[in-house]
């Protein structure tokens, strides 16, 4: 049986292929990791050469290849010949719309053990992620920095797409200081201030996070526009700013600690602020949407959720910011305008 049916599959196909997604999601984990995408990015090459310089099985990775076409990263140009396809080509390194950390960071353990336990999570309504992995999803990175920092990395391929977005919908000019609060390198912020010379950045995240923002930084001729700011965003410290980005924090928070880190941002703000809050909107509970699946991967890794309009709507007011719109955007991630009340 195929894992990806044809068209007119039946329904007992069509189920086979979902069930078996996982071999896919980790076909793709695995050439990214390796770093094949970005081994082939001057054309195709053969599955035997590769092996030699990567020094794995040669027969393994033929076989990795050779899935690889069936999960519709590469083609077969030849006999044990491949070359990236359209798709592929988002697994290389440092290229716009790359995903290739996503695709690591997804297929590491902290992601994949705990998923593995996602009917415990069903049935307590609480994260297994203490039990798959001894600590919180913070703890983890702390004690295995090189996932923390694929984390970190993951966190920069989905700022490039949401950066964009942002960038064309709202004017910063008007800013003399753009606050990123949980900011991780510095990527978003990076592209928001590219375009407006007048405008100073603050970073402020963990102090493991933060420190290794300012190597980014420095690389990208900001260091001196930016203030790196170490903290915690429940607790006070946050720097003050006209405007503030909030970009895939609330969702790893449950209504009460999100409460508490919106009140905090609203002690900092100086009058008249504005928030700009980046997440997934779930649009309904009954129209099929991407959005819900997100959602059982924050109620697994962190007691997080995904919200709806509404939903933010009610959170906002409740800690005093006033939402003015929701502007969905083609990269999924919704922007929430908000201004203290």
């Amino acid at each position: 049986m195929k894992i990806i049916p044809d068209a007119n599959a039946s329904p007992t196909q069509q189920l086979h292929s979902a069930i078996t997604g996982l071999f896919i999601t980790q076909v793709i984990g695995t050439v990214a990791r390796l770093g094949i995408a970005d081994l082939l990015a001057g054309g195709a090459r053969d599955s035997d050469s590769l092996a030699a310089e990567l020094g794995v099985h040669p027969g393994a990775l033929f076989r990795l290849m050779r899935a690889g076409v069936t999960a519709g990263i590469l083609e077969a140009v030849s006999e044990r010949t491949y070359a990236l396809t359209p798709m592929g080509e988002g697994l290389r390194s440092n290229v716009p719309g790359s995903l290739r950390e996503v695709a690591i960071l997804l297929t590491d353990k902290s992601h994949w053990l705990p998923w593995g336990l996602l009917s415990e999570a069903v049935r307590t309504g609480r994260s297994p992620v203490q039990a798959a992995l001894g600590s919180d999803i913070w703890g983890h990175f702390a004690r295995n920095p090189e996932e923390g920092e694929h984390f970190a990395q993951a966190m920069g391929n989905v700022s490039g797409l949401v950066a964009s977005e942002l960038t064309h919908h709202i004017d910063f000019a008007p800013f003399a200081r753009v606050a990123d609060i949980g900011g991780s390198h510095g990527e978003l912020l990076a592209q928001v201030l590219r375009p407006h010379p007048s405008c100073r950045g603050i970073l402020f995240d963990l102090p493991q996070v933060a420190e290794g923002a300012k190597t980014v930084l420095q690389s990208r001729g900001l260091a001196s526009r930016v203030d790196v700011v170490a903290g915690s965003f429940f607790e006070p410290g946050i720097p003050s700013a006209e405007a503030y980005l909030l970009k895939h924090i609330l969702h790893d928070w449950d209504d009460e600690a999100s409460t508490t880190l919106l009140r905090q941002l609203h002690a900092a703000a100086p009058p008249g602020a504005r928030l700009f809050v980046l997440e997934l909107v779930i649009p309904d509970h009954r129209t099929p949407d991407s959005s819900h699946l997100v959602d059982l991967n924050m109620l697994v890794l962190a007691d997080g959720r995904e919200r709806t309009g509404d939903e933010f709507q009610a959170l906002l007011s409740a800690t005093s910011w006033k939402v003015e719109r929701i502007i969905p955007t083609r990269s999924g991630t919704s922007i929430i305008e908000a201004v203290k009340a």
